[in-house]
């Protein structure tokens, strides 16, 4: 049996993610499941997409990753389930399908073809995703959840890539933690290769970070830093205090980070 992981946009105030559980429970019972997280911003793929990519590296190799963030629910997007390496990723086909990487093998999600009860139009959690999900756990056929169509045609990833220009790059926050620190899409490997060939100068507006620290306690309290965070990413922090909050972000600012090499 595959272990299930759980990333939605339900919150926890209400029976939504337990009816999850149930169902999981129902359909693949014993099934190991881990939740990822609930709290994802309401109808926010762009974040959903991030966050399923942090923790993807550390899931089992061959678990079930069940991700609902749909505000596209009852429409025309795709239910499907994709498989990326060892693992399978049921999402609605918005972005989030295709946060993980480039999948090999794609299945559209057909309630009839499942044998279901028609699904509500409001809750696929439910009625379409973790019924897929469960088979796909208990190593059903994936190929008896709905038609095999191809990974080429999924909904692209909404998360942009960094823009190599003038010695350096300009990077785009796209997501702000409960500490306040700016996470951009700048990967580790990729400043390194530049770390090597002259300094590292971080702009913000008018801000001006100078050097990549390894920890958040190499600067003084209240100062702004740039460091790599957990998830290997470039960010952007505040010692004892919040980046977000020192240069003004709001929920749906995009910054603009530039990164030089060299004197600036």
């Amino acid at each position: 049996m595959r272990p299930v992981a759980l990333l939605t946009d339900f919150g926890l105030a209400d029976h939504y993610v337990g009816v999850l559980h149930a169902v999981l429970e129902r359909e693949a019972p014993g099934a190991r499941r881990i939740d990822l997280g609930h709290q994802v911003p309401q109808g926010d793929v762009w974040a959903g997409c991030f966050l399923l990519r942090c923790a993807w590296p550390s899931l089992p190799d061959d678990a079930v990753v069940l991700a609902v963030v749909d505000p596209g629910v009852g429409g025309d997007r795709r239910p499907v389930a994709v498989r990326v390496g060892g693992r399978w990723l049921v999402a609605p086909d918005n972005g989030l399908a295709a946060a993980a990487g480039a999948a090999s093998e794609a299945v559209t999600i057909d309630w009839r073809r499942m044998g279901l009860p028609a699904p509500s139009a409001t809750f696929h959690g439910r009625d379409l995703f973790a019924p897929a999900a469960a088979r796909l756990a208990r190593g059903d056929d994936p190929g008896t959840l709905g038609e095999r169509v191809s990974p080429a045609g999924l909904e692209p990833c909404p998360i942009p890539e960094p823009v190599a220009r003038d010695r350096g790059f300009h990077t785009t926050v796209v997501h702000v933690d409960r500490f306040g620190n700016l996470i951009t899409n700048l990967s580790r490997e990729v400043v390194d290769y530049y770390s090597q060939r002259g300094e590292i100068t971080v702009r913000i507006g008018s801000r001006i970070i100078r050097g990549i620290r390894d920890r958040y306690g190499q600067e003084r309290s209240g100062r702004l830093l740039a460091l790599f965070g957990s998830s290997g990413y470039l960010e952007i922090a505040c010692n004892l205090g919040s980046a977000a909050e020192k240069v003004g972000y709001f929920p749906g600012k995009v910054l603009e980070v530039k990164l030089r090499i060299g004197k600036s």
